[in-house]
């Protein structure tokens, strides 16, 4: 064979693997390009799926946050109108006491008031002699026409025939009167704090009226 016809063949087969080099990397690149465009739209749904979970992990996060900021909003105020409420009671408290230590307050009279919780109690202990027991200073104050009135009340609201003393024993209360039996076995409490007490439950939700209208 010629020089001649050994290029020819050498070109074609130099033409032919170039050719084929050529398709190679074409193949490659498109692959290599469809490699890339895969990893991406992966890596944009990755970006994307911890994008979302942020999202709603903040926003679980934020209600979260909201939920505990409202309740202790109301925590704070239930605590507020609980304070403005056990500050009523005790003014309440304090105007007892000026009205059992000066015997009249406003419109109040405390001598009404004591014959008042002395047949209350009465009328519930059974007997007809009763012990009436005040503090130092009622005792000191409580005489015999005061002891004849509140008898003659007692009878009067009770429909029997009651008759009260008085005894040594004192307690130790703003005012009122603990009413028992001579025996001692049946008392009632009618003491100031007592009646402010029992009352406290009873008329919390009107004083809470009262001081928030609206707002509870």
């Amino acid at each position: 064979m010629s020089d001649e016809g050994v290029d020819k063949i050498i070109s074609h087969i130099e033409a032919e693997a170039e050719k084929e080099i050529s398709e190679i990397l074409l193949k490659a690149q498109a692959e290599a390009d469809k490699i890339r465009k895969a990893a991406q739209e992966k890596a944009e749904r990755e970006a994307e799926r911890i994008l979302s979970n942020g999202k709603r992990v903040a926003s679980l996060e934020g209600q979260r946050i909201i939920a505990e900021t409202r309740i202790d909003v109301r925590r704070k105020k239930m605590d507020a109108q609980e304070e403005a409420i056990a500050a009523s009671f005790e003014e309440a408290k304090k105007v007892l006491e000026e009205l059992a230590e000066k015997g009249k307050r406003d419109s109040f009279v405390y001598k009404d008031i004591m014959f008042d919780l002395i047949a209350s109690a009465s009328e519930v202990v059974a007997g007809n002699k009763l012990e009436l027991v005040f503090n130092q200073r009622d005792s000191k104050t409580f005489n015999k026409e005061m002891l004849r009135e509140a008898s003659e009340l007692v009878k009067k609201r009770s429909g029997r025939d009651i008759s009260l003393a008085l005894t040594d024993e004192t307690i130790q209360h703003l005012g009122g009167v603990v009413v028992r039996d001579m025996e001692k076995q049946v008392e009632v409490d009618n003491t100031l704090e007592t009646r402010l007490n029992r009352l406290k439950e009873s008329i919390r939700v009107d004083v809470a009226k009262i001081l928030f209208g609206d707002r509870l």
